[in-house]
């Protein structure tokens, strides 16, 4: 189990101090389904609007290119 990945999500989650379980709380997600994330499932935009609020991340827009 210890042999998962260090995603950014995991890493941002880590450094704070949050286990599954406590995201879990904070999100209302399913821990199993924050742990697919984690391993770099794309998450719902609500799923990601809870998770950046829990870890009190603000988004950063990703830029666009436009031909």
């Amino acid at each position: 189990m210890g042999d998962a990945p260090h995603t950014p999500l995991r890493q941002i989650r880590l450094a704070s101090g949050l286990s599954l379980r406590e995201l879990e709380i904070r999100t209302g997600i399913n821990r199993g389904r924050l742990s697919i994330i984690e391993r770099g499932v794309t998450p719902t935009a609500d799923e990601a609007a809870a998770i950046l609020a829990a870890l009190q991340v603000e988004a950063v827009p990703r830029k666009v290119d436009v031909a």
